[in-house]
């Protein structure tokens, strides 16, 4: 037997199949294409974009450093450096830092002997009097002195003015003082009625009504008024014509009351 009849027969797809298989992987091969075309398409278009906004970020930016103008550098205030904290001091005097037991006369008179307000400090082992003080109280009891020499054969209703200085620093003083008229004229008309009232019904036949006040006088503890005033008697014929009597009378309350004040005297001036 020969060789060529031992040779198989080869196969040979038909012509139709061998077409499909070509057009299958064709548009394969296409839609590859097509994919890659996209894609870089796409590419170019984010870069397109991103550089056009760049761009018009970039002419933003040029148009307002054109509207601002360029300062001096030589105008310009330069920045301080940031200096360290320093620690707060402590607001009190030096004398104040001394422990109170330890604390000494001097330390004081070194600080306040010259100054010119008055100043004053005690504790359990002293006090201190500066200069000031010192000069002010000295003043202070003359003045008080040549008042009460004054004022001391002086009644309370003719007081007469207390000098500030006699009562400068002085609690509980208790002189009679004058009143301005003008200031208190309602209330002190009010009371010579009331003290006329209490004169009428003591002194019967009497009918004295209230003219003008003369002065007044103040005491403030308790609350007195010593009150001059003028009346006229009604029961006199003609009591226009009738010459005005002078009166005194003294009206008082009881401290920190709200009530009514009460007469303690009334009577005419001799």
């Amino acid at each position: 037997m020969s060789m060529d009849s031992l040779l198989l027969p080869v196969t040979q797809s038909p012509p139709e199949i061998c077409d499909d298989k070509r057009l299958k992987s064709e548009p394969d091969k296409l839609s590859e294409l097509v994919l890659e075309s996209y894609i870089a398409s796409d590419t170019e278009s984010e870069y397109e974009s991103e550089y056009e906004s760049e761009s018009e970020f970039v002419s933003e930016s040029e148009s307002e450093s054109e509207l601002v103008p360029e300062q001096d550098p030589e105008l310009v205030p330069e920045q301080e450096p940031e200096s360290e904290s320093e620690p707060e001091l402590d607001p009190r005097s030096d004398w104040e830092l001394i422990p109170i037991e330890k604390l000494t006369v001097n330390d004081l008179a070194s600080r306040y002997d010259d100054d010119p307000s008055p100043f004053c400090f005690g504790c359990p082992q002293f006090v201190y009097k500066n200069k000031a003080l010192l000069k002010r109280e000295e003043d202070s009891e003359k003045a008080l002195a040549e008042y009460l020499e004054l004022s001391c054969d002086v009644s309370p209703f003719d007081a007469i003015p207390i000098p500030p200085l006699a009562i400068a620093d002085r609690c509980g003083c208790n002189f009679p003082a004058p009143v301005e008229l003008t200031e208190e004229c309602g209330l002190l008309t009010d009371l010579s009625n009331l003290a006329l009232e209490k004169f009428n019904a003591k002194n019967k036949g009497s009918n004295f009504v209230f003219d003008e006040l003369v002065k007044a006088a103040y005491s403030p503890f308790p609350p007195t008024y010593y009150i001059t005033f003028k009346a006229n008697d009604a029961a006199h014929p003609q009591p226009s014509n009738s010459p005005a009597t002078t009166f005194q009378a003294q009206v008082w309350k009881k401290m920190g009351r709200e009530g009514p004040y009460m007469v303690k005297s009334c009577s005419i001036k001799t």
